[in-house]
């Protein structure tokens, strides 16, 4: 039974700052409401709690998911305590989404409540962007020291091993962490013929850039229209798709003009997931000066189509991002401009262009909304099986994880051994005879304890070393390369 399955009974709460219908709606949304869907699909009464914005209804059903609309953009934290504190006893699990400030519902939740909070990036450094003294002190506080006071103890899930790094250098956790990525995005369904449509139009001809961003401060897309004017000296027939909406996109447009190259940038807005498709199954390249992501949902999406991305060598990006395979990732003192025009300039050899789609596609193929929904689910059935036996962790609070392959003569008899025994949260995968496990949470010493106890002999184990950042990422699947 797979630890979807062992949902089918439970009611989930999520608590999500937006919903996907919000205008300002990110990647933070879109990983919600993904794995959202997957838990109703598989039985599981799931509400999801969020901001009302204009326009929007205070309550909806979508595809099984109820959604709750409450407050504004700080006003939801209170509509969200209300409704924790008068249905104190109505959830199973409560997943709360921390976008910089968590909803902090282990203080409004009976103590039997599977609290789990998901953190995409940390804000520390970004609140100063966003806001002025004291509003940014305020947020550097909410989301370091009460949340980890508030959550101690408490299992933590995050999109990337870079966010894993900074929950635990810049917010001192010293939580449990499982890392469960983001997927990647589905085939678009005709409207015509219900079915996936998987053909894309053909690359351009002259050289083009699609950019698919939120368009505020922290995304700098300004540094790519800066870069532009010397682009088109070098390439004058280069054409930059500007796809997204946000509070910096009036300036944006203003900088286009008094560059003048405003003829060469086209904005074009919120677009369909059909029209974003097709935009970045034609460009040669997309691009991501973002200053810090939590993983970087939109590389993934370009990479489906096979279009490589430039990126700078940050948080996130560096683990969307395979250097030289899927793209480039550039350091963070070098200029833009710099990076494209190398990056463009590699793309004018067929053959290589053909070589790196390949290589693109294959890397989101590794992806997959299904696997991040179940890898979720198995850290809130393990949560609520402790809270209803208040046990501790058979193993203590480690980020390392160990990568094990071994055969063995009877492999049904091995495979029900593991699905008895071996934890929700480890990842493993069968080929044949041969299994691959991915045992979190221990080093090498610990994870051949955990094989003895498995009943392989140490004889039989190929490989026991510790797994790599894509091993991780990717799960008890095949190498990422």
């Amino acid at each position: 039974m797979s630890n979807l399955d062992q949902l089918a009974t439970a009611d989930v709460l999520f608590l999500n700052w937006r919903d996907p219908m919000h205008p300002q709606a990110g990647g933070a949304e879109v990983y919600c409401y993904e794995i959202a869907r997957r838990f109703s699909e598989a039985g599981a009464g799931v509400t999801l709690l969020t901001a009302q914005h204009p326009g929007s209804a205070p309550a909806t059903v979508s595809q099984g998911i109820r959604i709750l609309r409450g407050g504004g953009t700080f006003g939801v934290y209170w509509a969200a305590a209300r409704h924790l504190v008068r249905h104190r006893h109505a959830y199973d699990a409560v997943i709360d989404f921390q976008n910089g400030i968590p909803f902090f519902s282990p203080l409004f939740t009976p103590r039997w409540t599977a609290d789990i909070c998901v953190i995409h990036h940390i804000h520390q450094h970004q609140f100063d962007v966003r806001f002025r003294w004291p509003f940014n002190m305020v947020g550097r506080v909410l989301e370091k020291y009460l949340s980890r006071r508030v959550y101690r103890g408490r299992p933590v899930v995050v999109v990337s091993p870079s966010t894993l790094e900074g929950t635990r250098r810049d917010l001192g956790f010293s939580n449990p962490i499982h890392i469960v990525p983001n997927g990647r995005p589905e085939p678009v369904v005709s409207d015509r013929t219900g079915t996936a449509e998987t053909d894309r139009p053909p690359r351009a001809d002259m050289p083009t850039i699609t950019v698919v961003s939120r368009l505020v401060r922290q995304k700098r897309v300004d540094l790519l229209i800066q870069a532009v004017p010397e682009l088109l000296r070098r390439m004058p027939d280069l054409h930059v798709d500007i796809c997204g909406d946000g509070d910096e996109l009036a300036h944006l447009r203003d900088l286009s003009v008094r560059l003048g190259v405003a003829g060469s940038v086209e904005f074009h807005g919120y677009v369909s997931e059909r029209r974003k498709r097709e935009l970045l199954a034609r460009a040669w390249l997309t691009v991501v000066p973002s200053v810090a992501e939590g993983w970087g949902l939109t590389v993934i999406e370009a990479n489906a189509v096979g279009t490589p991305a430039v990126a700078y060598n940050v948080p996130g990006l560096r683990d969307a991002v395979q250097h030289g395979r899927t793209g480039w990732l550039l350091p963070e003192d070098r200029e833009l401009g710099d990076g494209v025009l190398e990056a463009l300039g590699q793309l004018f050899d067929d053959s290589a262009r053909d070589r790196m789609a390949d290589h693109c596609r294959d890397w989101s193929t590794k992806f997959s909304w299904d696997e991040s929904a179940e890898r979720l689910a198995a850290v809130v059935v393990e949560e609520v099986r402790r809270m209803r036996r208040h046990r501790r962790s058979r193993r203590r609070t480690s980020d390392l994880t160990v990568v094990t392959r071994f055969q063995v003569s009877d492999a049904d008899a091995m495979e029900r051994t593991i699905r008895r025994h071996l934890r929700g949260t480890d990842d493993w995968h069968r080929r044949g005879d041969t299994f691959r496990l991915l045992l979190h949470g221990c080093d090498e010493v610990r994870a051949l304890d955990a094989l003895r106890r498995l009943g392989v002999p140490a004889t039989k184990v190929a490989v026991a070393g510790l797994a790599s950042r894509q091993d991780i990422l990717i799960g008890g699947g095949e190498s990422a390369t």
